[in-house]
């Protein structure tokens, strides 16, 4: 498989960005409830982006070490990889809106709008690559979705420092 290497090093980049999310855990004390959706949901939702791309990472191994052509492994990955952004979507767009009118939530548009367009890319190559449409179905198409969910993650890292930086009840927040 010529993507091997490459795949691990992503699994491990995810690991890492789990890690970090429960460190932030540990920072947030606790801010981390769910009547605090500034630091509650994206915290879930790092933990959540990074388990699904490890598990997505490490998912083209199975096939591959089954015996199936590169072509239906890129293909079968792209779909898993689909399905499991759909999964986050339907699981969690409800909240992130919900947060999103709140009006005591943090919105950064340098984190919002790349996490939207990360989100997008994601799923739209993925979907292309699964059916074949385009490009052929390439270890290149799969890792385009992997490292847009590795750049949510990084978004996420970057939210969440913000976020529990900034003083508690908002006043003087820069």
């Amino acid at each position: 498989m010529e993507a091997e290497g490459t795949l691990e090093v992503i699994a491990e980049i995810s690991i890492a960005f789990t890690g970090f999310a429960g460190i932030f855990g540990a920072l947030a004390g606790g801010r981390l409830r769910p009547d605090q959706p500034h630091v509650w949901l994206p915290f879930w939702a790092m933990i959540e982006v990074g388990l699904g791309t490890l598990f997505a990472a490490l998912f083209p191994l199975l096939p591959y070490h089954l015996g199936l052509p590169d072509q239906q492994v890129w293909s079968a990955s792209s779909g898993l990889l689909v399905i499991l952004i759909a999964c986050h979507l339907v699981f969690m767009s409800p909240r992130f809106l919900r947060a999103i009118r709140d009006p005591s939530s943090v919105r950064l548009p340098a984190i919002l709008i790349p996490a939207r367009l990360a989100l997008v890319i994601a799923f739209v190559s993925q979907l292309l690559n699964a059916i074949g449409i385009g490009l052929p179905q390439s270890a290149g198409g799969f890792l385009i979705g992997l490292y847009s969910l590795l750049l949510l993650s990084g978004l996420f890292f970057v939210y969440l420092m913000f976020v529990l930086v900034r003083p508690e009840d908002g006043n003087n927040a820069t």
